[in-house]
């Protein structure tokens, strides 16, 4: 299971994800959605780093 909740990240002192709170359960299919530049692979790497 992942849990996501208030994550808020930041390249310069403007919000770049802000607050995004979200759940994973086990065995479901999960994915981002979005377009260039909304931050999808900046997430994927904030949990990827996390959970080293």
């Amino acid at each position: 299971m992942i849990q996501v909740r208030n994550l808020s990240f930041s390249y310069t002192k403007k919000p770049f994800i802000q607050d995004m709170t979200f759940s994973v359960s086990e065995g479901e299919i999960f994915g981002f959605l979005g377009p260039s530049g909304a931050g999808k692979s900046t997430l994927q790497g904030i949990i990827m780093d996390w959970c080293q």
